[in-house]
């Protein structure tokens, strides 16, 4: 779980190779259906590109994460994804949650959630 805080501390601080230095080479993230950029990003650079493109989006963006649960080899933490958006400059505060695989210390897989309870019963738990 500490691995998880320190890679979300760095990210929100702007420290992005920070950031990314918590991942394995070959790490997926699973983004949420029903988001605009659904799909899976296979490898750091693909998640680089991800992050890439919401900073592009948005002039103020970070996660503002509110729990984590050790599931063994998984982690699920939910919170916050705050930004301001970058042209309209509207304000965005939305719930997420994700699962987190790790492997050796690293972040290996990441799945996003609409929230708190969909990424437990993902990992066989509940609230």
């Amino acid at each position: 779980m500490e691995i998880v805080r320190l890679m979300n501390a760095a990210f929100n601080r702007g420290d992005l190779d920070g950031a990314f230095g918590f991942y394995e080479p070959t790490a997926i993230w699973h983004s949420r259906r029903d988001e605009p950029d659904t799909g899976d990003y296979h490898g750091l650079e693909a998640i680089r590109e991800m992050a890439r493109m919401w900073q592009g989006m948005f002039a103020e963006f970070e996660f503002e994460l509110e729990d984590y649960v050790d599931a063994g080899d998984l982690v699920v933490t939910s919170g916050w994804l705050c930004g301001r958006g970058r042209e309209s400059g509207a304000e965005v505060r939305e719930r997420y949650a994700w699962v987190v695989r790790m492997r050796d210390g690293k972040l290996a897989e990441i799945w996003e959630y609409r929230d708190r309870s969909d990424a437990l019963e993902a990992v066989g738990l509940s609230e």
